[in-house]
This record gives structure tokens, sequence and C-alpha cells, in this order.
């Protein structure tokens, strides 16, 4: 369903978001970009939600040990809850250390990739433009390398571990470049081909397609209870437009002036991490599926129809020929 102003306005201004109940006892929760916004609120609930450990991911060290002490000192927890680990995903040597040590870890039950970029200067990381090669080359960098050790945990424990990405209702307002030559990350590599103003909206349309299809590759079943079922739950949500989260941290002149007449409409990222946590702890119905407001919606036409299928397969294509450069074979990655 495509974002309508009606849709917007409820979400924003009248949406009742409850507090997430489900239990995390027993469970190792890593979340991505922690250190401030809806990470770290959502560490603040998963924390209160009895989990055994909580790993804040961050770029900055020092932020996320800040983060940390405030966590501890507002719920009063053991300080052996929560650890910092740096995680760079603008650096695939970074990617790759981060990975081996939660490979590593006993067990892994939930994955929150929550951090993420809007850049406002042009600049190239991972060979493409850095919004895109963040929030989408090294997201899934990250997702395809600990995908054994979910694996291992759904095994081991018998239980159903989560991978979830913090998408955005704006996926739907992204222009896709009609025609292009070579891959799509090569393309986006040349300033000339890129809009700043429309990276972040196609940064995560790209992802969200890149959700499908690793989804579809881990669970090809349409059951939601079969035994030969992986076990590993992966979807992707809206958090609802939240203010003071850092993202737009960078923004300047008219779209300055337009975001803070947006953030009128704006919720607090504790309550757009409410719906994190959710979709952190739901059931097989969400395998694959987008969440709006605490529900799974239906994509719209441009994600679910012919042409979104097709680019799907074809920024797939263009991923795993990224990773795989890197040194990194999807292949034994996704089929385990």
């Amino acid at each position: 369903m495509a974002l309508s102003v009606r849709d917007f306005l409820h979400v924003q201004l009248f949406l009742d978001i409850p507090k997430p109940t489900a239990s995390f006892s027993g469970k190792t929760i890593i979340i991505t970009g922690a250190n401030s916004g809806l990470g770290k609120e959502a560490a603040k609930h998963i924390v209160a939600l009895s989990a055994s450990k909580v790993i804040l991911a961050c770029r900055s060290v020092s932020s996320g040990k800040a983060a940390k002490l405030e966590i501890e000192t507002a719920l009063k927890c053991r300080t052996d809850v929560l650890e910092v680990w740096e995680l760079d995903l603008e650096s695939d040597i970074s990617v790759k250390a981060f990975a081996n040590r939660v490979n590593h870890l006993p067990q892994l039950d939930v994955l929150i990739n929550n951090a993420g970029i809007s850049a406002e200067k042009f600049s190239l990381v991972y060979g493409t433009e850095r919004t895109l090669g963040v929030n989408v080359i090294g997201t899934f960098l990250l997702s395809l390398l600990v995908l054994p050790k979910l694996r291992e945990t759904a095994k081991k424990f018998n239980t159903t571990p989560h991978m979830t990405f913090v998408g955005s209702a704006m996926h739907s307002t992204a222009n896709y470049p009609k025609k292009f030559d070579g891959d799509f990350f090569t393309w986006s590599c040349e300033k000339e081909n890129v809009n700043l103003n429309n990276q972040y909206a196609l940064s995560k349309y790209i992802q969200l397609l890149l959700v499908n299809k690793l989804a579809s590759h881990i669970d090809p079943l349409p059951s939601t209870t079969s035994k030969e079922s992986n076990k590993i739950i992966i979807n992707s949500l809206d958090p609802c437009f939240c203010g003071t989260t850092g993202l737009f941290r960078d923004v300047s002149g008219g779209k300055r002036i337009f975001l803070k007449i947006f953030n009128l409409f704006s919720r607090t990222p504790e309550k757009g991490s409410r719906l994190i946590v959710g979709a952190a702890a739901a059931g097989r119905e969400t395998h694959g599926g987008w969440l709006r407001a605490g529900e799974v919606r239906e994509t719209v036409e441009m994600v679910r129809g012919v042409e979104g299928v097709e680019r799907g397969e074809r920024v797939w294509r263009d991923l795993v020929g990224r990773v795989e450069g890197l040194g990194v074979g999807v292949g034994g990655l996704v089929e385990g």
C-alpha cells in the first residue's frame, strides 16, 4: 500500500503504539547503530525484557559506552548484560572482524539492522554512492556473515532467531533509474547519476527488495510451520518518522527548514523503537514481510509487481557480485 497523507497522519499523530511485552529471556541480541536514537531506545526495551546479552554495535566505541552507562543507570541492570562492540559498516574489514566475533558467541537470537545514514555530500563506499554503500552493501554483508550463527542457534536451542531490518516508508517515494548500463552499484558511483535528495529513499527501496530476496533464499517454503524450515524469521519494518534520531543531522539549507516543519509530526525515538522490538519478536507470519504500524502490510506495486520483482532479481545479482568481490562466498552462506 502506498504511503498516503491519511495513513501518515494516523501513524504519526493518532496510532497507539503499546510497549513491547515479549520476553527476551536467555537471548543474545545485536543492535547496530545502538549508541543513539532508535537503536539505543530499542536496547533499553530489550534489556528491560530480560535479555541475557545485548551487544551495542557502534561505529564510535566511546559513544557506545556512554549509551551503555545511560541504560544501566536508567534500568539498574547488571553491568554484564550490555556489551559495546565496534562496527563500521563503511569498512568490510570492520564488518568481517565484527562477524568473526559474532560467530564465536555461544548463540545469536536476534540481529537488528538499525544503523543507517543519509549522506549530504557525494562520496564513495564499496565503490558506490555512500548512502547505498552503508545502508545496502555494508548492512547485507554483515547480515550474510552472521547467518551461520543464527542457523546454529536455531538448531542447537530449537528456537526461532530473527533478523530485522529497520526500513522506512519513504521507500515508496524513491525514484529508481529507468535505464542504466552495468550493475546498479557501479552506475551509482558516478556523481552525475546520483540525486542525493533521493538516495536515502532509494537505499531503503533497494534494501526492501533485497530483504524479500534474502527471505526467499533462506526459507522459500510457503508454510509458516514446516519442519523443513530453517527457522529464521527475516522481516523489515517502518518505525514511523521519529525526531532527534540523528539520521539527518548534517542537512542544511532548505532541506533543514523542511525537516524542522516535518518534525512537528514526529514521534519520539522511544515510540518508534517499540515497533522495532515488536518486529524482532514477531511470529512466522512476518517472514519476508514489511511491517508498518505494528502489522504486516502489502508492499507497494513498485516492490511486489512484475517490475519490482525484476529489479529485486537484478540488484540481488549485483549485491552478490559486490559481496563476493570482497572475498565472501554468498552461496555457501545463504544455502547453509
